[in-house]
């Protein structure tokens, strides 16, 4: 099984954060998402319990393999300025895989 892809984030709390991806398999056809489920955190550390947002994981055509997860602005006010990690997983029957991880860089802005 493949590892992970490194994919930092960085965006600025109160924006609305939007991750479009395209499932491609070894040839770069698109994959078939029918029936297949994604979900996506961010957590302070690795090892953090406490969840400090989740993206709104949506498949956008599962025939050209094409999803977005999104974080709401209301979702991204309420982070501190600072760093995080998160991770998108795909759940696929009973097959759960980690597909992309990463840093967040989180930062302020002084429009509010």
């Amino acid at each position: 099984m493949a590892n992970p892809a490194n994919y930092p984030l960085s965006f600025i709390a109160g924006d609305t954060v939007t991750i479009a991806l395209t499932m491609k398999d070894g040839d770069g056809a698109p994959i078939n998402l029918t029936g297949r489920t994604y979900a996506a955190q961010v957590r302070a550390t690795i090892d953090s319990s406490t969840v400090l947002a989740s993206f709104n994981c949506a498949i956008v055509s599962a025939t050209a393999g094409t999803m977005n997860a999104t974080l709401s602005a209301s979702s991204t006010a309420s982070l501190s300025q600072g760093d995080a990690v998160w991770s998108l997983r795909e759940t696929n029957g009973s097959t759960v895989t980690t597909l992309l991880e990463g840093p967040v860089r989180i930062s302020v802005s002084p429009t509010r």
